[in-house]
C-alpha cells in the first residue's frame, strides 16, 4: 500500500475510532454521602493517571521526554483540587484539571457527570480577536459589541488565563480562547470558582461605565439567541453561487453520513461542470465553519478537483516523505486495535490496514518493543521531476473557524500548497502529535480517560502549530451575509 493510500486510510480510520457514543453512567453506587465523593474522585483521578501511563505513546517517545513528569503533575493538581471540595462538580472540575495540565485534546480525562443549570448575569460575550465582546444582553445598559474590559479588578484575559483555562483548553491556542471565551461570564457550579461580581463595559465611541452582576439560571428562551454566535449559521454541503461572479463551496463536517457522502460528490460533479466558469470567477470561497474534523479525503478530492489531481499529489508528496507513524504497543491499545477488525471487515482497504497494524503491534508487544512503525512506500519516484503548475488561479478565500483541527486542518495544509489562497477568519485549533484515540472507563463510570494510540514522527505541521488568518475577521457576526459582505470587499 503506497503512502499516498494510506495517508488517507489513516485519517478516515481517525474519524473510526474517536466517534464512540458517550453516555453518563445510571450506576446504583453513585456517590452519596462527601466521603463518598471524595474517595471516588481520588480513585479515579489515579485511574487515569495510571491507563495513561501504561498506554500513552509519550511514555516512550524520545522526541517529548518531559512527558512522564507532565503526566505525575497533572495527578497531583488534580489530587491537590479533591482535597479541596466535596461533590459532583468537585469531580468533574478536578478531573478537568488533570486534562488541562496535559495541554493536549488527544489525552486527559473528562466526567460525564450532570451539571447543573447554568447561570448567567443577564448577557452572553465571546472572545473575538484580543478582546471578550458581548453578543447578547437583556440588560438595557449592555449593548451587543460592547466590549468586557475588566471585572473585579482584573483585565478580561487576567481572568481568562486564571479561571477558564484552569480547567478548559489550551492557552497557548489562540483558537481556544475564541472558543472558550463564552465560559468567562457562565457559572456551571464550578465549586472552586466564585461568581464574578462587578464588570467594566466600553462602548464603541470609547465610553466606559460599570455593572453589577445579577447571576440567575440562564432562560431556556436565549438559545435561541445564541445560534449564531461560535460559527454563524451552517450552511449544507453544497457549491453555490451568492453572487455571479463569486462561488461558496461549504463543507462544514468531514465526518459525514450517507446523505453528505452523495453531496460531496454531487460537489465534485459541479466542480467539473462548471470548471471553466470557476476559472474566470472573481473568488471562491470555500467555508470550514462548523467543521471539526473527520477524514481527509474529502477536502483532498476538493483540491484535486480545483487544483488539479497531479499539482495537488506532487506538492502533498514533497511535504509528508519523511513522515512516521509509531504505534504504542501496549496491551490494551493492541487489543483495542485488534477489536476494529471487525468493525471494519466490509471496508477491505481499512480492513487490510488495520490488520497489518494489529499483526504489527501484536509482535511489539510480544518482543517488548514500546512501539509497532508502520512501514511506509515513498511515491516521490512515481511524480514528475519538474514541478507542475495548475491552471486554477482564481482568488481563494478559505473561511477558518476557531475549532479547525485534525482533517480540517489537513484541509488547510492542502489548500495553502497554493499561492492563490488566503486564509480567513479567526486562527485555527491545533493537532497534538498524538493521535487515534480510543476511550478507556473510570472506576467510577462517571467518565472516561482520553488514551492516544498512536505519535507521528517527523510531521511537517509540528506540535501544536496552527494557522493564522491571512486576513482576521475579528467581528462578532459570522453569518453569511456578512462574511460575504466582507468577502466582496477584497
Amino acid at each position: 500500500m503506497n503512502r499516498k493510500t494510506k495517508m488517507v486510510s489513516r485519517t478516515l480510520l481517525s474519524a473510526l475510532l474517536i466517534t464512540p457514543t458517550l453516555s453518563m453512567a445510571e450506576l446504583s453506587l453513585t456517590p452519596k454521602t462527601p466521603e463518598q465523593w471524595r474517595s471516588v474522585t481520588e480513585r479515579d483521578i489515579e485511574a487515569a493517571y495510571s491507563i495513561s501511563a501504561k498506554n500513552h505513546p509519550g511514555m516512550f517517545d524520545v522526541n517529548n521526554p518531559a512527558f512522564p513528569e507532565l503526566l505525575k503533575q497533572a495527578k497531583a493538581e488534580a489530587l491537590t483540587l479533591s482535597k479541596q471540595a466535596i461533590g459532583p462538580q468537585a469531580h468533574a472540575a478536578a478531573i478537568a484539571r488533570f486534562s488541562t495540565v496535559l495541554q493536549d485534546g488527544h489525552a486527559g480525562a473528562f466526567s460525564s457527570i450532570d451539571r447543573p443549570a447554568r447561570r448567567w448575569p443577564g448577557f452572553s460575550a465571546l472572545w473575538r480577536g484580543d478582546a471578550l465582546k458581548v453578543y447578547y444582553s437583556e440588560i438595557s445598559t449592555i449593548k451587543k459589541g460592547d466590549i468586557v474590559s475588566q471585572c473585579d479588578g482584573q483585565s478580561t484575559e487576567a481572568l481568562m488565563r486564571k479561571r477558564v483555562f484552569t480547567f478548559h483548553g489550551q492557552v497557548a491556542q489562540p483558537g481556544h480562547w475564541w472558543q472558550q471565551g463564552w465560559r468567562l461570564l457562565t457559572d456551571v457550579g464550578n465549586p472552586f470558582l466564585v461568581p464574578l461580581k462587578e464588570c467594566e463595559f466600553v462602548k464603541p465611541n470609547g465610553n466606559t461605565h460599570k455593572q453589577v452582576l445579577n447571576w440567575s439560571v440562564r432562560p431556556k428562551s436565549v438559545s435561541k439567541h445564541l445560534e449564531n454566535a461560535y460559527n454563524g449559521d451552517e450552511l449544507p454541503i453544497d457549491l453555490i453561487w451568492p453572487e455571479k461572479n463569486i462561488a461558496w463551496i461549504a463543507m462544514p463536517s468531514f465526518s459525514v453520513n450517507d446523505k453528505q457522502t452523495a453531496d460531496y460528490k454531487k460537489v465534485f460533479e459541479k466542480i467539473k461542470q462548471q470548471r471553466s466558469k470557476l476559472l474566470t470567477a472573481k473568488a471562491v470561497v470555500l467555508d470550514l465553519r462548523h467543521n471539526q474534523g473527520g477524514s481527509s479525503y474529502w477536502s483532498s478530492q476538493i483540491a484535486k478537483e480545483l487544483w488539479g489531481k497531479k499539482v495537488v499529489e506532487q506538492k502533498t508528496a514533497g511535504t509528508t516523505q519523511n513522515e512516521q507513524v509509531w504505534w504504542r504497543a501496549s496491551k490494551d491499545n493492541t487489543n483495542y486495535v485488534k477489536s476494529l477488525i471487525d468493525v471494519i471487515k466490509d471496508q477491505p482497504e481499512f480492513h487490510e490496514l488495520i490488520k497489518e497494524i494489529a499483526a504489527g503491534m501484536a509482535l511489539s508487544l510480544k518482543s517488548g518493543d514500546p512501539f509497532y512503525v508502520e512501514r511506509e512506500t515513498n511515491t516521490l519516484n512515481n511524480l514528475p521531476e519538474e514541478p507542475l503548475v495548475s491552471d486554477f488561479k482564481t482568488k481563494v478565500f478559505v473561511i477558518v473557524p476557531p475549532q479547525c483541527a485534525s482533517a480540517c486542518l489537513d484541509a488547510l495544509d492542502k489548500f495553502k500548497l497554493f499561492e492563490n489562497t488566503t486564509l480567513f477568519g479567526a486562527p485555527s485549533s491545533a493537532d497534538s502529535l498524538y493521535m487515534e484515540v480510543r476511550l478507556a472507563d473510570l472506576p467510577s463510570g462517571l467518565g472516561k480517560v482520553i488514551v492516544p494510540n498512536k505519535v507521528y514522527v517527523n510531521r511537517a505541521r509540528g506540535k501544536g502549530d496552527y494557522y493564522k488568518p491571512d486576513i482576521a475577521y475579528n467581528d462578532i457576526d459570522w453569518t453569511t451575509d456578512k462574511l460575504l459582505e466582507k468577502i466582496k470587499l477584497l
